[in-house]
């Protein structure tokens, strides 16, 4: 009995320190991303087809935000989504 109870209290004392050290690394290795990039994204349909020649939504939010593509970019969309995100971009 005694092994058993040693066996649990040391899992919970290793479960404790590794979600401790996720939560310092998820500080120490955050990925800033832009805000518009987020708000472009969320304009999106999110079909992440590629039609629009960028590998999904995400990666076509980030050439929209850089100025690589254009607004009316997304061919799954068309015009409302276009103009959603003419109108994110025009903040």
């Amino acid at each position: 009995m005694k092994l058993i109870i040693t066996t649990v209290i040391f899992a919970f004392v290793i479960s404790f320190v590794l979600g401790v050290l996720l939560g310092i690394f998820q500080k120490i290795f955050e990925v800033k991303v832009d805000p518009k990039v987020t708000k472009v994204r969320a304009c999106l349909p999110g079909a992440n087809c590629g039609a629009c020649g960028y590998p999904g939504c995400d990666g076509f939010a980030a050439a929209v935000v850089s100025g690589k593509a254009p607004c009316n970019g997304c061919k799954v969309g068309k015009q409302p989504v276009a103009e959603k995100v003419q109108a994110v971009m025009s903040e």
